[in-house]
Parts: C-alpha cells; structure tokens; sequence
C-alpha cells in the first residue's frame, strides 16, 4: 500500500547564514517601532534570466548566485531550469552564469551550498527525474558533473552544509518513501556516503527544514506512516558519530498545528531559533541543544506574515504590504520597520541571500491567478 503525499504550502523560509551570537537573555521580550527613513527597499537592475521558484541560490561573499529552479508563466506553465545568474550588490550588475551540464535539471527542490570555493548543488526533480549533482565554479564560469550517489527521485527534502559534506534528509517520490532516507556528499572527493543511522526513520516524506550547529545537524518534518497516523519529528544527527536522537517536540510550547510546521531558522548561541507560523502570535520558538529545554519567544507586535529570512544575527518578517518585523534572540524582543512594499512581503519561495548587510530579494512566486515568477526584485538597505 503507498502513502500519499500532499504538498504543504511553502512559506518561502530560507537560512541564510548561521552566525552564533552572544547566549540569549532573560529578558520578558519587548517590541519597538522605527522610522521607515531607517530601512529601505532598493529595486534591483533587471536580471539576465526568467523568474524563479525553488531555485539553488547561495551567496559567495561577493556574489548572490542563483541556479535552476522553475519558471512559471502568467498562464501557469511551469517549466524546470538548468541556467542561472549571479548578482553584484556592490557594482549592481547581474552576470549570466554557465548552463549545468546535460541531465542536471533543477526542479523538485533545491540542496545547495557554497564550499567557500564552489556552489555545490544537487536535485531530486521527483517523480520523473533527472537525478543530479554538480559543482560551479564562479572564477573559470564552469561546471563538474558529480557521481549519481545513492539518491534517487524525490522533493520536498532538506539539507545541511557541515563544512566538508552536503547532508540530504528525507523527501518522496509522489506517492512513495524516497529511500534512502539520507546521504552525504562531499564535493572535495566527490563521494557520496549513505547515513545508515537515518534508515531507522522510514517515512521521512516533507522535511520543513534543516540546520547545521557545528556539530549536530537538526531535521524537522513529518513522518508518514502507511494506515497510521502522520506526526510531526525532529532528529538530531552527528555526520562524524553517526548519532541519531529524536527530541521530544510535546515540550515545545506551540500549538499542535505549528508542531507540524517547525522550521529551524537561525543559531543563537546554544539556541534554535525555530519559526512555527500558524494562527498565532507567538510565531517564533527556540531550543537550547544543550540544556534540552525549549523556550517560547516574545509575541510578535504584527500578523499575518508571508517570507521570513535569517539575516545572521536576527529573524526578519514581512508583514501586510509595507512592514518588516525584526526579531532578535538575543534580546528576545522585536522591532518594527516600514521601508514599504516589497517582493517580501508579496511572494513566496523568493531568492533570498544576507550580505552580511543587505537583504537581496529576487523573484519568487506572485500572489495573483497563476502564481507566475516575476525576474524582478529588491534589496534592502539600513536595516537595524
């Protein structure tokens, strides 16, 4: 008997950088507003390629690089993409980047990752395939098949960076368990490896997201079970021990719907910053990895939400049309900005990379009839 599967609605959630901060405070949370001259959006030049959703996108420390994905039209064709660009906030030019080789296609979901030399990038394109991987090079514009793997079609996985290896969790095939439920590859040997440990975890079909501590990397999702109840799970596994443990999500303090959509964010200190949306006002909880306790974050002063963003030390929100919401773990308090309307606030499943100052936002899906993928976007600047 198979199991079928029901895509959830994505929320557009993207990490995009994992800098620990200071260890959080105990302080009862605050909210703030600041003046809309603080923060802006800048609209970016127009780009070489055609508007995308679930592309691989990774920032270099010079260059938003974008890959793959699927473009879809204002008459909601959809078509997988094997091209991409890289963007220039400081020049504000955009370059067309060289196609991935034959048989590397990027639909059904993105693993991707910046090495420090190279993007490495693997998808799924679940059910009917191609299965692939490569390497980009940004400095000779060129690419490297990588082996096959162990891998085979799926969507709706996840994955990790740990430094040497890109962790790949979880996913299904349409209306089956993708097995293995895990691999690692490692660009450097161009390896793969099976994570064994994670054969145990059978039915791991929607992964929310995954996160990458510096030792352990934590996987939420759901598991799927034949003529058995689905239920929502979070693991945590050590690549370099082989170590697998479930933590127990009855403690966190969220609502049995946001259970089900847990999202790790971003790192503070010892702390998962999760996002668990929903029809709440508490949309942030968090995790100490060490002490195994969970901890509720500060109400946020604005609902509802669209796209969120790790921004490196904080969480950000769009709200309605115009505002952001800032929230930081440090603090445990939020502050409101009003730079205006953005794809932000919007879209969903934008292109999203953190500088390490600005925001960039490109594409993403449109929400009118068809859902098309403008090529536009914006970046935002002075942020707090």
């Amino acid at each position: 008997m198979t199991t079928k599967f029901v895509r959830m609605a994505a929320v557009g959630a993207l990490l995009l950088a994992c800098t620990p901060v200071a260890a959080l405070s105990a302080n009862v949370g605050s909210s703030q507003e600041v003046a809309s001259g603080r923060a802006s959006w800048r609209p970016l030049p127009k780009a070489p390629i055609p508007g995308r959703l679930g592309a691989s996108t990774v920032w270099t420390g010079r260059e938003m690089i974008v890959w793959g994905g699927v473009t879809r039209s204002a008459r909601g064709q959809a078509a997988p993409r094997s091209d991409g660009a890289a963007y220039d906030p400081v020049a504000r030019t955009w370059r067309r980047i060289a196609n991935a080789p034959s048989g590397v296609l990027g639909g059904g979901g993105p693993a991707a990752a910046w090495t420090g030399r190279q993007m490495v990038v693997w998808a799924g394109n679940s059910p009917d395939g191609p299965v692939g991987g490569a390497l980009y090079d940004p400095r000779s514009n060129s690419w490297r098949r990588l082996p096959k793997g162990p891998l085979g079609v799926r969507e709706q996985y996840a994955s990790v960076w740990t430094g040497t290896e890109l962790l790949i969790f979880g996913g299904h095939g349409g209306d089956t368990f993708a097995t293995p439920t895990a691999a690692a590859l490692n660009p450097r040997s161009r390896s793969w490896r099976k994570l064994k440990a994670l054969d145990s975890i059978i039915g791991l079909g929607t992964v929310n997201g995954a996160l990458w501590n510096g030792r352990e990397a934590f996987v939420s999702g759901i598991l799927h079970r034949p003529r058995s109840v689905d239920r929502p799970i979070l693991l945590a596994f050590s690549p370099k021990s082989g170590g697998l443990r479930q933590i127990d999500l009855s403690k966190a303090p969220v609502t049995p719907v946001q259970r089900r959509q847990l999202d790790p964010v971003g790192l503070s200190g010892s702390e998962l910053v999760f996002w668990a949306g929903g029809p709440s006002s508490s949309p942030v909880v968090r995790y100490n990895s060490t002490s195994d306790r969970w901890n509720k974050a500060a109400a946020a002063p604005c609902r509802p939400y669209r796209q969120i963003a790790w921004a490196g030390a904080r969480l950000i929100v769009a709200c309605a049309t115009d505002r952001l919401e800032s929230y930081s773990p440090r603090t445990n308090s939020w502050t409101t900005m009003r730079p205006g309307p953005s794809p932000l606030n919007s879209r969903t499943s934008s292109e999203i990379a953190w500088t390490g100052s600005d925001l960039i936002v490109w594409s993403g899906a449109a929400a009118v009839r068809h859902n098309p993928t403008p090529d536009d976007g914006a970046s935002l600047v002075g942020s707090p």
